[in-house]
């Protein structure tokens, strides 16, 4: 029983810096590199959107996997992992000017 919990926690690890490292990858990028026209400008955007869906996805299945398997604690640490998508989708809305 404890393995599972450490494989568990470490799961549990891989996923909040999976979550946090790409989206934090992408920001520092979008700072670093300024887009050369509005063409590249909309065309980072949109690739900023289709990451933001991605990782969406990937939380989405997650906690629908642990449900399944009427894991529902760690289903509930799983749903955690959607704040930092919330953040990431405000930077998109910022990084198009919305406020």
């Amino acid at each position: 029983m404890a393995n599972n919990a450490i494989k568990t926690s470490k799961n549990m690890l891989i996923r909040w810096l999976v979550i946090c490292l790409i989206p934090a990858a992408t920001i520092a990028v979008s700072v670093l590199t300024e887009p050369h026209d509005q063409a590249d400008y909309l065309i980072f955007g949109i690739a900023i959107a289709c990451e933001i869906v991605f990782l969406f996805k990937f939380v989405l299945f997650e906690v629908i996997k642990h449900r399944l398997k009427n894991e529902n604690a760690l289903a509930k640490q799983t749903t955690v992992l959607f704040l930092p998508l919330l953040v990431f989708i405000v930077y998109l809305f910022h990084y198009f000017g919305a406020f």
